[in-house]
């Protein structure tokens, strides 16, 4: 049986941590990017969201999820270009001017600060065009009714999340759904549009990935999901380590 490796975009992951010690049972261990790892045959290389190439990489060997689809995947820019006649996504533009006009138009923009931020982390909903910043992304803001997480594995998906308000939150954010606003995924009782499962697909497909959490938002009026990225090291506890644990054994 083969053995399974996983290589981290840091060490000190806390999900690569987690989904290593759960298969402690067949040997599992995190290998650094440029460390003394040897690779064998028997070896199945699991990248949890490293954009890197090691020191002891070469093309003979098998990564799931390659770093060079990670590294594009990880820069919104490039994963936008990658998806966009493909998936559905939200209108974007590297002009300043282009978002100017649409604060005018709809009154605001979504300026991208960075291009490899998570946990929403740069992103700035903008309604006056004298505070635009210079950046090298911006979005249409899409208005949206509900925000999901679809866990794809290998083509199959595998789990389904939901953004919902922590119980006693306050003062929330519907724009942006992120942990700080006070959301969290839940995944019960919930019932998932075809849509955004079918534009995950196509997502995760578009940007050659094996396996990656795709962030959807559903516009109920249109009745359409509109990808906002593809997560290629999601957070991983409870449902979501026992499901991607479960798929490396498969893997194996």
């Amino acid at each position: 049986m083969l053995r399974p490796i996983i290589y981290p975009y840091n060490l000190y992951s806390e999900s690569a941590k987690a989904l290593s010690e759960s298969l402690s049972d067949i040997k599992c261990k995190r290998v650094r990017e440029n460390g003394n790892y040897s690779y064998h045959d028997n070896h199945l290389i699991i990248n949890w969201g490293n954009p890197r190439f090691s020191n002891w990489w070469n093309e003979n060997i098998y990564i799931v999820n390659n770093p060079k689809s990670v590294a594009k995947a990880q820069n919104k820019l490039v994963a936008f270009k990658l998806m966009h006649d493909k998936v559905r996504i939200p209108t974007f533009t590297t002009l300043k001017s282009c978002a100017k006009v649409w604060i005018e138009d709809e009154r605001v923009a979504v300026a991208r600060t960075l291009l490899r931020g998570c946990g929403g982390s740069g992103i700035q909903l903008i309604d006056d065009v004298d505070n635009l910043p210079d950046c090298a992304l911006y979005t249409r803001y899409v208005k949206k009714s509900d925000e999901y997480r679809i866990h794809i594995f290998m083509g199959t998906i595998i789990f389904l999340q939901k953004k919902m308000l922590r119980n006693e939150s306050v003062g929330n954010n519907f724009q942006i759904r992120n942990y700080a606003n006070g959301w969290i995924f839940g995944s019960k009782s919930i019932a998932v549009p075809q849509d955004v499962v079918d534009q995950a697909l196509l997502a995760v497909e578009a940007l050659n990935l094996d396996f990656g959490a795709v962030d959807v938002g559903w516009q109920a009026n249109s009745q359409k999901a509109f990808v906002y990225e593809v997560n290629t090291a999601p957070a991983l506890e409870g449902t979501t380590l026992d499901l991607y644990s479960q798929q490396v054994r498969r893997l194996l």
